[in-house]
């Protein structure tokens, strides 16, 4: 297992990808890093028919994907119920699933290897969409395997922020022109020092202003680049070029 350290330096890799294939491929090897044996993205759109759940990339395995479907599992997925409401990690294992219908889904899911794990939720740039990244493992909870989940969780959620925007620029680069956004100096200096894990008071220590000026130049980055917060920003952005690391 890769450390932490490691698997972040070479996210930016993501941005490149040029096929939904590619970004599965990254995913995979990044999440295999962090010690998980398979993941999924979903794309949620609560206007979108009876099921609604779209399946844009996974590597469960396809036997568990069609019996999830197939008995219509996301009425009762607590995961999926978290993830359409916060945007708060959620780690998951088998104390989440409590309820009877749950708990059928959670001997269900073990049996085919996906047991415990996190799930991240973000808000999509396209109004009412939200993206969801789950990863899993077959581990059985223990006091080692809580720590380490703990751990892994602010890589994971930000995985799933670098896998959106890597699938979002493979999924409009059907012919059409990379949007223009024009950053201030001062705009990027304070979004490259957030690519580099720097808190906005870190940052103005570094820049001699105030934390207040790091904010409201975040502020105004989040909003050119039609972001939901600073780590989809940095995302869009170095995607975009606009910053480099």
């Amino acid at each position: 297992m890769q450390s932490q350290e490691q698997v972040l330096r070479v996210l930016p890799d993501l941005l490149t990808a040029g096929s939904t294939d590619q970004v599965k491929e990254l995913c995979q090897r990044y999440i295999g890093a962090m010690g998980f044996d398979s993941f999924l993205i979903l794309v949620h759109a609560p206007a979108v028919g009876s099921d609604p759940e779209h399946l844009i990339t996974t590597t469960y395995p396809e036997a568990w994907i069609e019996r999830y479907h197939r008995a219509q599992w996301w009425h009762h997925d607590p995961v999926i119920r978290h993830c359409a409401s916060s945007p708060v990690p959620l780690v998951w294992h088998r104390e989440r699933f409590q309820e009877t219908q749950t708990r059928h889904l959670f001997e269900e899911s073990s049996a085919y290897g996906v047991a415990t794990g996190v799930a991240s939720a973000l808000r999509g740039i396209n109004s009412g969409q939200k993206m969801m990244m789950s990863v899993a493992c077959d581990a059985h909870v223990d006091s080692k395997t809580e720590a380490w989940l703990s751990a892994v969780t602010p890589s994971v959620h930000l995985l799933a922020a670098y896998a959106y925007e890597a699938l979002c620029r493979t999924q409009e680069s059907g012919g059409s022109e990379a949007p223009v956004v024009n950053l201030t100096e001062r705009e990027r200096e304070c979004l490259r020092w957030a690519a580099a894990g720097k808190t906005s008071w870190e940052t103005s220590q570094i820049l001699s202003c105030s934390e207040a000026t790091v904010n409201f130049h975040l502020r105004n980055v989040i909003q050119k680049l039609s972001a939901s917060n600073r780590r989809q920003a940095v995302a869009r952005a170095l995607s975009l070029g606009l910053i480099h690391v």
